[in-house]
């Protein structure tokens, strides 16, 4: 009798185990879906570019596959202008959008100026322990930033801007393949942006 009660105890627990293991794999299969999509939707968008491509429409598509690919809702696209080495927000997803589409901050500022500079992506579990994090868009749009991705767009040396994404939709903070996923965006997001300006000046 104990011996049965003893099995039983353990087919359940091995029953609560593996609901567990498929439940995982079915969210993992619904972010590989996720990523696959935004993928295909942003190639897509690089192989229709042509001289009469709306850029700002090209540039959303790049952003929105981009945050689609690391499950976050908040996110920007900030482009180098080289006269006054500004970095300009052409395109904000989220909340904070209406206060920062066109905004423009010293290209030396910041995560996002770390990340240029150093031509290097990063991920920030918490930017409040990190020293290169400034506050000050956060106090000026009233946005709780808590986890950051940042990627530099080059252009062989020459740099083009950064894609940033904050928060996830989950409010976990991001992870290393997150940030695998951003650098591949980030390099077809450069292809993308490359191109529409070769087709611009054919």
């Amino acid at each position: 009798m104990q011996s049965n009660q003893r099995l039983i105890r353990t087919l359940r627990s091995s029953n609560a185990s593996l609901k567990e293991e498929i439940r995982e794999l079915h969210a993992e299969n619904r972010k590989l879906r996720q990523i696959i999509d935004a993928l295909n939707t942003l190639q897509y968008h690089i192989d229709a570019i042509s001289a009469e491509t709306d850029v700002l429409s090209l540039i959303s598509s790049i952003l929105s596959a981009a945050l689609e690919a690391v499950n976050s809702e908040n996110g920007s696209l900030m482009i180098l202008r080289p006269r006054d080495n500004q970095l300009i927000f052409v395109d904000v997803l989220g909340q904070s959008r209406d206060q920062l589409l066109g905004f423009s901050m010293p290209a030396n500022q910041g995560i996002a100026g770390w990340v240029l500079a150093n031509k290097s992506p990063i991920l920030i579990p918490d930017v409040r322990k990190d020293k290169r994090w400034s506050p000050e868009i956060d106090e000026t749009t009233g946005f709780h930033t808590a986890s950051l991705l940042g990627v530099p767009l080059y252009d062989n040396e020459r740099p083009l801007g950064v894609i940033e994404a904050v928060n996830t939709r989950t409010g976990e903070p991001f992870q290393e393949d997150d940030l695998d996923i951003l650098i591949l965006v980030g390099r077809l997001a450069t292809l993308a942006l490359v191109r529409a300006e070769e087709a611009a000046t054919d």
